[in-house]
């Protein structure tokens, strides 16, 4: 076999192999992960990076920042409301894989809890 790519639950994906750690239980699959799920993650990777650079200069400076800060923080909310826009939709395609869906989805929710929080404590 080929190299694992991911290993999920207890499923062990190999290239379009998808074989179960029980023994004699093999599915064969064509499927593959979603674009649009990779590239939610990829989204929400993003805004996060932003995030945290934005809450560690910030912190550095003590609180004093200038206003494009601000844009930033409205930069990673629509990076978020677009991933999951884009998570969801990919979730919606049929016959794939949707792990990086989930992962896109959950994470650009979590940014968006993040962001809500700092505007919130109105740091």
């Amino acid at each position: 076999m080929g190299n694992i790519l991911i290993a999920y639950e207890n499923f062990v994906i190999y290239n379009y192999c998808v074989m179960s750690k029980r023994p004699g239980k093999y599915i064969y699959s064509n499927k593959k992960h979603t674009e649009k799920g990779i590239f939610s993650t990829v989204l929400a990777a993003l805004s996060f990076t932003f995030l945290i650079l934005m809450l560690v200069v910030s912190y550095l400076n003590k609180g004093e920042v200038k206003g494009s800060f601000g844009a930033v923080a409205f930069v990673c909310t629509l990076l978020s409301a677009v991933g999951i826009i884009v998570g969801v939709v990919g979730k919606n395609e049929p016959d794939k894989f949707y792990l990086f869906s989930y992962i896109g989805i959950i994470w650009n929710v979590v940014n968006l809890f993040m962001i809500s929080a700092i505007l919130y404590a109105g740091i």
